[in-house]
Formats: C-alpha cells, sequence, structure tokens
C-alpha cells in the first residue's frame, strides 16, 4: 500500500513537472512566434502608420505644446510685480542724546493699460495655429515618403521576382546547350556562354534582393516599426486615380504648407500688434508710509515719459517681419504651383510610357517562348536565342521600372497638390 501511495505521488510529481516543463517549453516557442508576425504594409496602413508614427511628425506634435504655452500668463494684470521697499535707520537730531528711528514703507503696483493682454492671447492662439499646420505639413510629407518608399519597395519585389524567373530560365538553358554538347548536337561554345548567362542572372538577383532589403529597412522607419520587424507588402501599383490638372490647382491653396504660411502670416500681424501695446507707457500706484520724526502716509501715481524708449525697435522689426511672411506666403504659392505642374507632366509622361510598354506584354511572352523552343528543336543557334531572351528580359524591366516610375509619379501628384493620400 506505502509504495503504491509512494508511486501515485511520483507519478503526480513527474505529471506536475511534466505539464509545467510544457508550459515552459510553449511559452519559449509562443514568444518568438509572435515577435516574428509579419505586419502586413497596403497602401491605407502605410499611410495611417506614416501619419502616427513617422520621425519628423513627433517634433512638430511637440513644437505645437510650444506654442500652447504661450497662454501661460498671457492675461496677467501686468508684465511686472508689485513692488514693496522697507527703509529703516537712525536719525540723529542736533541737541538729542539717543537717535531716532526711521522707517519707511513704499507700495508700487503697475497696472496696463495698453491691451498688451488681449494681444498676448490672439498672438498665442495664432502661433498654436501656425504650429498645428505645421503638424498636418509634417504628416503630409511623412505620408508622401512612406508611400513613396512603399511603391519602391513593392517594384523591388517584383524586380526579385523577375530575377529568379530570368535566373531560372538561363539555368534550364544552361542544361539544354549540356544536353545537346553530351548528344552531339551542341559545342563548348554555347555551353560557356549559358554558363556566362546564368552567372549574371544570379548577380541580377542578389543585387535584386540587396535593394529590396534596403527599401524594406527605409519603409520600416519612416512608417515607425521596429527595424527587426518582419513585413509583407499588400497592394497593387496599377492604380491610376489623378484628376485633372484643373481640379488639382483648384485644391492648392488648401495645401497645408500654404495654409500654414497664411497662418503665419496672421501669427506675425498679432506679434506687431503686441509691440505696439507693449510701446504704451507702464503707469503704477503707489503708497508711503512711515515715521520720520513724524508719522506720514502718501499716495500717487508714477507714469514713465516715453522719450527715449517706445519699443520702437522691437515694433519696427515685428512690423518688417509681417512684410517678410507675406513675401514667403507668395514665393510658397508660386514655387507650389511650379512644383504641382512639374509633378504632374512627369506622371503624364510616365502613363504614356507605362501604356506603350504594357501593349507589348503577349509579345514579350511569346519572343521568350518561341526563341527558347526554337534552340531546343535546333532550329536556332544559341546566339539568336540569347538575343532574344535578353531583349524579352530587357522589356519586361523596362515595363516594372515604368510601373514604379508611374506609382511614384501619382504619389508625387497627391504631394503637390496636397491631396489627402
Amino acid at each position: 500500500m506505502g509504495a503504491e501511495r509512494r508511486g501515485l505521488a511520483g507519478v503526480r510529481r513527474g505529471a506536475w513537472g511534466g505539464a509545467l516543463l510544457g508550459l515552459c517549453l510553449g511559452l519559449l516557442s509562443a514568444g518568438p512566434a509572435g515577435a516574428q508576425e509579419a505586419v502586413t504594409l497596403d497602401r491605407a496602413r502605410v499611410v495611417a502608420m506614416a501619419l502616427a508614427h513617422a520621425p519628423a511628425v513627433g517634433p512638430a506634435v511637440a513644437r505645437v505644446g510650444e506654442a500652447r504655452a504661450l497662454h501661460v500668463g498671457a492675461r496677467a494684470l501686468a508684465p511686472e510685480n508689485p513692488t514693496v521697499t522697507l527703509r529703516a535707520g537712525p536719525r540723529f537730531v542736533a541737541g538729542d542724546t539717543e537717535p531716532l528711528l526711521d522707517v519707511n514703507l513704499s507700495f508700487s503696483w503697475p497696472f496696463d493699460v495698453s491691451g498688451a493682454r488681449g494681444a498676448r492671447t490672439a498672438l498665442a492662439d495664432a502661433a498654436t495655429e501656425a504650429a498645428e499646420a505645421e503638424v498636418a505639413d509634417a504628416r503630409r510629407l511623412a505620408a508622401a515618403r512612406a508611400l513613396d518608399l512603399w511603391v519602391r519597395a513593392l517594384g523591388a519585389v517584383e524586380g526579385v521576382r523577375l530575377a529568379e524567373a530570368r535566373a531560372a530560365l538561363d539555368a534550364d538553358l544552361t542544361r539544354s546547350a549540356r544536353s545537346r554538347r553530351d548528344a552531339g548536337s551542341g559545342n563548348d561554345l554555347d555551353v560557356a556562354l549559358t554558363t556566362v548567362e546564368q552567372a549574371d542572372s544570379a548577380a541580377r538577383v542578389e543585387a535584386a534582393r540587396g535593394e529590396r532589403d534596403a527599401l524594406l529597412a527605409a519603409l520600416r522607419g519612416e512608417a515607425g516599426l521596429p527595424p527587426t520587424a518582419q513585413v509583407e507588402l499588400a497592394g497593387n501599383l496599377e492604380e491610376d486615380d489623378a484628376p485633372p490638372l484643373g481640379a488639382l490647382l483648384a485644391l492648392l491653396p488648401r495645401r497645408s504648407d500654404l495654409a500654414g504660411a497664411e497662418l503665419a502670416v496672421r501669427a506675425a500681424r498679432a506679434d506687431a500688434r503686441l509691440q505696439g501695446r507693449l510701446g504704451v507707457p507702464l503707469p503704477s500706484l503707489s503708497f508711503q508710509g512711515g515715521r520720520e520724526n513724524e508719522y506720514f502716509a502718501q499716495g500717487g501715481l508714477e507714469v514713465p515719459l516715453p522719450i527715449y524708449q517706445r519699443n520702437q525697435t522691437a515694433r519696427a522689426v515685428a512690423a518688417a517681419r509681417v512684410a517678410t511672411r507675406q513675401a514667403e506666403r507668395v514665393a510658397a504659392l508660386a514655387r507650389a504651383e511650379a512644383e504641382l505642374r512639374a509633378a504632374y507632366a512627369s506622371y503624364e509622361g510616365a502613363r504614356g510610357s507605362f501604356a506603350a510598354l504594357r501593349a507589348a506584354d503577349d509579345a514579350v511572352g511569346l519572343t521568350e517562348r518561341l526563341a527558347t523552343r526554337a534552340y531546343e528543336l535546333g532550329q536556332r543557334d544559341l546566339a539568336s536565342v540569347l538575343v532574344a531572351r535578353r531583349t524579352a528580359a530587357e522589356a519586361r524591366q523596362r515595363r516594372l521600372e515604368a510601373l514604379v516610375a508611374l506609382g511614384r509619379a501619382q504619389v508625387a501628384v497627391d504631394q503637390a497638390a496636397g491631396r489627402p493620400p
């Protein structure tokens, strides 16, 4: 009986130990799997992540906090604090053997009659709006950068596929050349040529993979993902929905940086009004009392005379800054229109180029198939086959490059127009 109990206890301990070991192994195996879970990046998700996590957005958001801090103390009754002065000391009077103690207490309270309180608040409001416009512009540019990287990364992934497919075909051609040589219908030159082509294809595969990995690393950074995060790309590059140029030009004044330029003018004008208010003298109510042999009390009003200092330097600088911001607004609008027109011209050229290359898709595939088959049947020599296949491969590569250029041109047009991505 005791042996049975000891046996049962051993079985229970073994079961608990086995369960605990299984749990630990399960947690250890679940950790890396969760850490390696791939993030799918399509167009919408790339935009959302860039708007929220792009490196350039954080500092712009922080500058909004700086602008909002201008509201702190903007409504204070005066820019200077009340002053309390206490003076005391002995007074020696002729004929008296004991000195007298004189005590003098004065109190001065400046107050603002210039209207600067409202001007400070208006400046803080305008500065905050301008900073918020900078955030919107930082997000516009971040989304455009992320989308541009996404388009290029999609093209790089397709480029790897094309390079691998070309390498597989070259490997097949090398095997065919060796088979023909062994059968007596080929020669060593054909084998050497196909071997060279196979090496060139292998080099193209490695270069394409390197470009893909580099673009994915840059895309992770712009989307705010960890450098080691696994990503998968989804989406279609053949999306062409740019409106006519006239419609985009009508949207242009609402572009975030142009709206920010207008708000910067408003902030400069608010600062100019504030500097004008600060040129008004700051009067002070005063009270003085004490004992100088007798007790006394006095009240008064102190008003500085604006003879030398009327805040003239700051007022002149603020007025000049208004003119500068207005000139910057005009220049920004002209620059934005030129940017949009240039981007649209590139877009139209990329669209035409891709359409021309896409029209030859069937012919490219047919050229490659017929040339390979003709060589296998002994109807064409290897040199003509290599020329045909190289032409087909280059046509596919140019088509991919044209497609990527079209996608990037579309992103550039949307960015230049300030169109929501």
